[in-house]
């Protein structure tokens, strides 16, 4: 992940800006015209005549959510007049629960009641999914109250909104991004990046960034718009990285931490972190988290993760080169300690400095990967001594040994397959949970590693059952998406707003409700479309390499006959997650390009993520499951492919984005069998195969590559956490191969 937005900027601001991401960013973007229709309700205000919104309170934000409030019912037929006799009040009350809403719904009036601006934006979707499910302009006559499952639902950033500090301006994540993460249920949302911007330090100087005062301008005010919204901002602070010979470990030595592995380019630079026993490197990380608080006092907390990446410490990722074996570190100073201790030293420091400023912030500590120094999977004993002032963040699934039909798949990271909850999270949920300490709980919405070149996968019985293993863990927050395709929009990530403020409704309910509405008398072809969908998601073998292989680029992936192919170039890509291995503000990703095509069958890779049963040959079981996968993509595929759309605008969008998508990933999983399949026909020399596969394969992605014209967003090159080629030209190249080898042949 890019760990700042410096190196960017032109595309950031190209992607905010872009009309279709603005667009999608619009809320009420389906909303259509209703009427009064018959419902099942027994007392009902059907919203005929003239209404106002009138305000009655002074929280920062009710002008917005009067604005929304007009918007969405001018967009539904109802007849909005400053001189009505119809209200809808909009009402300040601090009797009411943080977060929760009142609604009292009358012959002439419909008072939403709230203590905070985060419930008032509540009470207003909430009214909002109440209309549009009964698709009637109704609503229940009487008084209700609500209050959500769990207090923080923290997402992603919109789809083409910028998240990495320090330009987190409007020019690169405006205002409609907020709008559009709480009418799906957030109140949070992620940003990320290297804390340095945010040094102004007069003790350690020579780490002090020239442009603080910009920097913690733009964070301020983005905090500050976020929060009519409704939404806090959380910070995932990534360390630094310095060089060996930085100034601050010239003048203070102890600060020097453990030498960190080496990174992209090959180079004599030796680079360090900052030592996580040093009083000096302690004092630093507190005075400047606490002074972000200060200065920012509308941000939500910190994300620090501890385990494999971002927040740094000795143990953390050490070069261990020439280093005893029975040692963790090659800090002299940590090497006295055990990880448990120095972690949660660190945390500690960080935590009681930051609770100075703002007691109610928090403080997430991830253990995200931390079996690299960790000896336990669930790291007991690291919690057991957790400051109490710090809360854990743990994955619904990671890190699991799940066992299916013929091998173990390891959920080495986020699945949509494996939907939890990991053994290792119900563990540290039981200690944490003695000790008081609040659980945050890491998930997807939308997808998996398994499948993340897609905005959404939908399966969304899959995707609900995971909502479901979320729900019972009774956390105080969850953390729904990390920062991979961009927040959609979509029906998947709607149903995590369904669990948390409805959790009675079992998913089959909960999606009857949302294709009932969405797709009227088709609904049921959709539901059966998503239960094979989940059926296939439950086939993929296992998680791949991080962006490369069919499974990521899908259809525009080439079958390579040749391991030195003169398309290579057409396939190469900036990878900025591994950023995490460079010097802090290096400018190594943008300099080096990595091939995203599978040329040989990844046999490394495989055998480290699943572990064959005995007599089961291992490229055959990826090869049945995803010919297993294939087949119920395309069951799905069938069940839509004939339904015919809607006359209504909204309705046939609605259709037509769910018809491409569930297209675009059954040609996404049979390019994936068709590039095994090919790679292992290639290994064994057997050429007439290679050439089967090869017609079967052109046919696909001619096929493919029409739906990328229709449908532009599921372009690669769209996306901005790496700098990836157009899916539509690598299809074209693909095309072009494939018809020159099946010519000359």
């Amino acid at each position: 992940m890019m760990h700042n937005s410096l190196l960017i900027l032109d595309r950031l601001e190209a992607a905010n800006n872009e009309p279709y991401n603005r667009l999608r960013r619009d809320p009420h973007r389906h909303a259509i015209k209703l009427e009064r229709s018959v419902t099942k309700l027994l007392d009902v205000n059907y919203l005929e005549g003239q209404w106002s919104v009138v305000l009655d309170g002074k929280l920062e934000g009710m002008e917005e959510t009067a604005i929304d409030l007009k918007d969405y019912m001018q967009r539904i037929g109802v007849d909005i007049a400053s001189n009505a006799s119809n209200f809808f009040i909009l009402r300040e009350d601090s009797a009411v629960a943080a977060g929760s809403f009142c609604r009292d719904v009358k012959e002439n009036a419909i008072i939403l009641s709230a203590s905070d601006i985060s419930g008032l934006w509540a009470s207003i979707v909430y009214l909002e999914k109440e209309i549009s499910s009964l698709g009637s302009l109704a609503l229940p006559i009487g008084r209700i109250e609500r209050t959500p499952s769990w207090k923080k639902q923290i997402s992603q950033a919109p789809y083409g909104a910028n998240y990495l500090v320090p330009n987190l301006d409007d020019t690169y994540l405006s205002d409609d991004a907020f709008r559009l993460l709480v009418h799906y249920g957030i109140n949070g949302m992620i940003i990320y990046g290297d804390w340095l911007l945010y040094v102004n330090n007069a003790r350690y100087f020579e780490l002090n960034h020239p442009h603080y005062d910009r920097n913690i301008a733009i964070l301020k005010t983005a905090a500050k718009r976020a929060k009519k919204f409704g939404i806090s901002l959380y910070f995932v602070a990534v360390s630094p990285k310095l060089a060996g010979n930085h100034p601050i470990f010239s003048r203070i030595p102890s600060m020097k931490g453990a030498k960190i592995s080496p990174g992209l380019k090959e180079t004599t630079k030796e680079i360090y972190n900052l030592c996580s026993s040093d009083h000096d490197s302690l004092n630093f990380h507190g005075e400047t988290m606490a002074g972000l608080f200060r200065e920012v006092p509308d941000l939500g907390g910190l994300i620090l993760i501890i385990g494999g990446e971002s927040y740094y410490h000795c143990f953390m990722r050490p070069d261990m080169m020439h280093i005893d074996a029975n040692l963790k570190t090659n800090c002299m100073r940590c090497q006295t300690k055990t990880p448990e201790e120095a972690v949660n030293a660190l945390l500690a420091a960080t935590a009681t400095a930051v609770h100075k400023e703002k007691p109610e912030a928090s403080v997430m500590a991830w253990p995200y990967s931390a079996f690299i120094w960790s000896s336990d999977p669930a790291q007991v004993e690291l919690l057991e001594s957790l400051p109490k002032d710090v809360a854990l963040l743990s994955t619904i699934e990671k890190d699991e040994l799940y066992w299916k039909n013929g091998y173990k798949k390891r959920i080495w990271d986020y699945s949509i397959d494996f939907v939890g909850p990991a053994g290792n999270l119900l563990k540290q949920a039981e200690v944490v949970q003695k000790r008081g300490i609040p659980l945050y709980i890491k998930t997807e919405t939308a997808i998996g590693l398994e499948c993340i070149h897609i905005p959404y996968m939908p399966a969304l019985h899959k995707l609900g059952y995971k909502w479901e293993q979320v729900s019972l863990m009774k956390a105080d927050g969850v953390v729904q998406s990390w920062m991979f395709f961009g927040m959609w929009g979509s029906r998947a990530e709607e149903l995590g707003w369904w669990k948390n403020w409805k959790p009675d409704l079992a998913i089959d309910e909960i999606l009857n409700i949302m294709a009932n509405r969405d797709f009227g008398e088709d609904a049921l072809s959709y539901i059966r479309a998503w239960s094979y969908m989940s059926e296939a998601a439950s086939h993929f073998p296992y998680i791949p390499i991080y962006f490369t292989g069919p499974e990521f680029i899908g259809p525009a992936h080439p079958l390579v006959f040749d391991e030195e192919f003169e398309q290579k170039p057409y396939f190469e890509a900036r990878l900025y997650y591994l950023q995490e291995n460079e010097e802090t503000f290096s400018t190594a990703v943008n300099e080096v390009k990595h091939s995203l095509a599978l040329t040989k069958l990844p046999y490394s890779h495989m055998n480290s993520s699943m572990i064959a049963d005995k007599g089961k040959d291992l490229v055959q079981l990826v090869i049945s499951e995803y010919e297993l996968a294939c087949d119920y993509a395309k069951a799905a595929f069938k069940e839509i492919q004939t339904l015919t759309y809607p006359m209504e605008l909204r309705s046939r969008n609605f259709a037509r984005e769910e018809h491409v998508i569930i297209e675009f990933v059954y040609r996404s999983l049979l390019t994936t069998l068709h590039t095994y399949k090919f790679l292992l026909a290639k290994e064994q020399s057997d050429r007439e195969l290679m050439m089967e596969i090869a017609r079967l394969e052109l046919a696909n992605t001619e096929r493919a590559l029409a739906l990328i014209a229709e449908a532009p967003w599921l372009d690669l090159n769209r996306r901005t956490d790496g700098d990836f080629p157009s899916s539509k030209v690598m299809m074209q190249v693909k095309i072009n191969s494939l018809n020159k080898e099946l010519a000359a042949r």
